[in-house]
């Protein structure tokens, strides 16, 4: 696979040696949450040139205005004939390996699925990726990955959205005027705004973690007005994330710019074979995941803190079973707890204890319907884009869990004597119920007429 001109570079700068190898950058608090303890590290070492220069000129659309190697299809061949093997088993710097992390997931990616993009920009289909990722790119990331405690593919945080920014000014606030990606694929307006609206969203996750540990530790001691305060606050920093999401999905065919790039998993038509990670420790068939399959882990939360994975047993989205797995170590341990202390306490049961109680779950579940309907919105334009059969059964299997979700929160209310509510919440409650019950009609005529989902459907739950 790899050109004869390849050579394999030797540690040569050993101060990158700074502490033992953890995962440390990603940590789950109440002050950031989801977010990375630290600013991501923007630029590698420059033992790493060569690995920079080749993703500075590996977008479609380069920052000058130019063409990038992905637009030419030159990309593949670059890798092969010019990426270094690098040595990085010296390396143990969290920050460096994370940024090393995200770098060569883009690359992996990239090259395994630039034919794909090819084929699609040609015939809008995909045809199949590369099935041998080469031992320049292979090598280095199980290290790192093994290193990190990730797994040695894209994945939503630690690569694509919350270690992919960079402040233009660093002693600023993180605001959209002041962030813009380390890395991209596309380089289009859409994708820019696709990560850059996801670190933004990220801010507001400190607060959805703390009110998470307040709704158990509410149930917990049977503190009904703290079991209220926290949902709230829940529904509150969701309504937040939402409002700054709901305009991530620009246009089908800026979307479609870089959604190529971040597909992968086991039933993919793309990976029908798996991958091959040429050299490394092993070198089986592997079914490559992607950042399509791991999604924000506000979406994972929301599942287990309110007991939702019921809803859709037979998986809510492709490749979802495992999806925690890909996650890093704290996200998992974090959403692990969540989920055995939700299932033990019943968060769900204590939730309709009380009308003021089943009122403010409503509105939680209103706003994680948002975001599901959200990301329900952006799969249908995929597959209305490139009307692939690949996409539907996970199409189908997403329809069926938004529906899902709409169907509990006007089962909720059915539960709730809205008698007993202030005026306000019952106008509330009444509203939510109102979008739940368009929502639940709209889905149930896209799967009783496949055909519908052409319709023309609100991208945003905030269109109703």
């Amino acid at each position: 696979m790899l050109s004869r001109t390849t050579r394999t570079l030797k540690p040569a700068l050993r101060r990158f040696h700074s502490s033992q190898a953890t995962n440390g950058e990603f940590t789950v608090t109440s002050s950031h949450g989801f977010l990375p303890r630290h600013d991501p590290l923007a630029v590698l070492p420059s033992y790493f040139d060569k690995l920079s220069e080749l993703l500075h000129e590996m977008p479609l659309y380069k920052g000058d205005g130019t063409y990038g190697l992905l637009h030419s299809g030159r990309f593949g061949s670059r890798i092969e004939t010019e990426l270094p093997l690098y040595d990085v088993n010296f390396i143990f710097d969290r920050r460096i390996l994370s940024a090393l992390f995200r770098d060569y997931t883009f690359l992996a990616s990239a090259y395994l699925l630039e034919p794909c993009d090819i084929q699609f920009r040609l015939a809008r289909n995909h045809g199949l990726a590369r099935r041998i990722l080469p031992m320049n790119i292979a090598r280095p990331l199980e290290v790192i990955a093994q290193r990190i405690g990730a797994r040695p593919f894209l994945e939503h945080s630690m690569s694509y959205t919350f270690y992919n920014y960079r402040r233009k000014d660093p002693e600023q606030a993180l605001v959209a005027e002041n962030l813009e990606p380390i890395r991209m694929f596309s380089g289009s307006s859409s994708e820019h705004s696709y990560i850059i609206a996801h670190v933004l969203a990220g801010q507001h996750t400190g607060q959805i973690v703390q009110a998470a540990q307040d709704i158990l530790k509410a149930v917990e001691t049977d503190n009904r007005a703290l079991f209220d305060q926290a949902l709230a606050q829940y529904t509150g920093a969701m309504q937040k994330v939402n409002n700054v999401m709901a305009e991530t999905l620009k246009s089908s065919g800026e979307y479609m710019s870089f959604r190529t790039y971040l597909s992968g998993c086991k039933d993919s038509a793309m990976f029908n074979h798996g991958v091959q990670f040429e050299n490394a420790h092993d070198t089986s068939q592997r079914a490559y995941f992607g950042v399509a399959q791991s999604s924000n882990p506000v979406a994972s939360l929301s599942t287990h803190l309110f007991q939702l994975a019921h809803l859709s047993p037979n998986s809510s989205l492709p490749c979802s079973d495992g999806i925690d797995r890909h996650r890093p170590a704290s996200y998992q341990a974090f959403l692990s707890h969540v989920d055995q202390e939700s299932q033990r306490l019943n968060v769900q049961r204590y939730a309709l204890g009380s009308a003021k109680s089943s009122a403010s779950y409503m509105g939680a579940l209103d706003q994680v319907l948002a975001y599901r309907y959200r990301q329900w919105a952006n799969l249908r334009e995929a597959g209305d884009v490139q009307g692939a059969a690949a996409f539907r059964d996970g199409f189908k299997r997403q329809t069926n869990h938004v529906r899902e979700l709409a169907g509990l929160i006007l089962r909720s209310l059915a539960n709730t004597d809205v008698e007993l509510l202030e005026p306000q919440q019952r106008a509330n409650t009444e509203h939510i119920a109102h979008r739940a019950d368009v929502v639940r009609r709209s889905l149930n005529r896209v799967l009783a007429e496949p055909e519908a989902a052409a319709e023309q459907l609100p991208v945003s739950m905030i269109a109703y």
